[in-house]
């Protein structure tokens, strides 16, 4: 039956499916809570002290430790899905910078992400990543719930 789980997930073809598929499957608070822990991942991969965690996420010492304990192990979902999500925000980081070098000329530009949030943390990671270490830092950080753009209107936001 497992097995029948993990190839309806396999199945489905695009995000608008995935999408479908987990808003109909979980609800938003569970959602949410699946989305936290990845992102207690993503810091704790980038070497984040679990004060620090629970200061960002405001998230319990027993979440973090369920994250990492399983983070530890060889065949952890976890690194896979921190990997690939770090490479997406890179992405999109990379598409946000190209706009707002654009914008530079009509007044509009904006520092970058990472130097509005928090930047105090941004050094802990630099050791961590090897190559194209800012923009590595600035995907770390690139999280729906801290972004600037969290709090705007839809239609400001990058997919």
């Amino acid at each position: 039956m497992i097995g029948e789980f993990y190839d309806t997930i396999d199945s489905l073809k695009d995000r608008d499916e995935v999408r479908l598929f987990v808003k109909g499957l979980l609800t938003a608070d569970e959602i949410a809570n699946l989305m936290r822990r990845i992102e207690i991942a993503v810091l704790l991969s980038g070497n984040y002290k679990y004060k620090e965690i629970i200061k960002m996420l405001g998230v319990g010492n027993e979440k973090i430790s369920n994250v990492h304990k399983n983070l530890l192990q060889d065949d952890s979902g976890y690194k896979i899905i921190v990997k690939r999500l770090i490479e997406n925000r890179k992405e999109r980081l990379k598409r946000i910078n190209k706009i707002e070098k654009g914008a530079r000329g009509t007044g509009v530009f904006k520092k970058s992400l990472a130097s509005k949030v928090l930047p105090d943390l941004l050094d802990a990671v630099i050791e961590k990543f090897e190559d194209d270490k800012e923009l590595e830092k600035e995907a770390l950080l690139f999280t729906p719930s801290l972004a600037p753009f969290s709090n705007k209107s839809k239609k400001n936001r990058i997919k």
